[in-house]
C-alpha cells in the first residue's frame, strides 16, 4: 500500500506538468470576426487664418508702351498709309482663343492732352482718318486713309499707340471684373498702366 500512496502523487504530478506543458499560446489562426461599427464623427479643427488679398488677376495680360509708329504710302496715289507694329507675344492662341486691343492717343503724352480712343475707327471731327488694325502672328498691321504717324512737337510725342493682348485662358463668369475693353480709362485703371 505504501507503493500506491507513492504512485498517485507522481501520476498526478505528471498530469499536471502534461497539461501545463500542452498549454501553449501559439495555435492556429481562428476566423476573422465581422468589422465593428464605424465611431462618430470627430469635433472640427480650428480655421486657419484668412490670408491677404491677392492682386487683381492681370498676370497673364501683355500691353506695351506708348509706341511711335511710322506710316508708308501703300499705293502710289497715297490713298492708303501702312504701319506695322512688333508684339513679339502675339501668338497662335491669343489669335485664336484671346482678344487684341490698339489704343490710338489722337493727343500727346502731355498730362492733359491724352486723346485716347479704340481702333478700328472713323471719327471725321477727329483726325479725318479711318485706322483699322489687321494681327497677324507678332504682328499688328495699320491700315488708314490718312498718315496718323507719331511725331514729337515741343517734346511732347503725338499720335502715338499702344495695343493689350489678352490670352483666352480664363472664362468669364463668376469673381470674373467685366470692363469694358473699348474705354481706355476702365483699361488703364484695371490693368494699372502708367501713361
Amino acid at each position: 500500500m505504501k507503493q500506491k500512496l507513492f504512485t498517485i502523487p507522481c501520476i498526478l504530478l505528471l498530469a499536471i506538468t502534461l497539461i501545463i506543458a500542452s498549454c501553449s499560446k501559439e495555435g492556429p489562426a481562428g476566423a476573422t470576426g465581422p468589422a465593428g461599427t464605424q465611431g462618430a464623427t470627430g469635433a472640427a479643427g480650428a480655421s486657419g487664418a484668412t490670408g491677404a488679398t491677392g492682386s487683381t488677376g492681370t498676370a497673364n495680360v501683355i500691353y506695351s508702351d506708348w509706341l511711335d509708329v511710322k506710316y508708308e504710302p501703300a499705293d502710289v496715289d497715297t490713298t492708303a498709309w501702312i504701319a506695322e507694329i512688333a508684339a513679339p507675344k502675339l501668338v497662335d492662341s491669343i489669335l485664336n482663343k484671346g482678344a487684341i486691343k490698339v489704343y490710338f492717343n489722337a493727343g500727346s503724352d502731355s498730362a492733359n492732352s491724352q486723346v485716347v480712343v479704340t481702333l478700328p475707327i472713323y471719327d471725321p471731327f477727329l483726325l479725318v482718318a479711318i485706322i483699322n488694325p489687321y494681327f497677324t502672328s507678332q504682328s499688328i498691321t495699320l491700315i488708314s486713309t490718312g498718315d496718323v504717324s507719331s511725331f514729337t512737337l515741343r517734346t511732347y510725342h503725338h499720335f502715338q499707340y499702344r495695343y493689350v493682348l489678352i490670352p483666352g485662358g480664363v472664362k468669364a463668369g463668376r469673381g470674373i471684373k467685366t470692363i469694358n475693353w473699348n474705354d481706355y480709362k476702365q483699361v488703364k485703371a484695371y490693368l494699372g498702366l502708367k501713361d
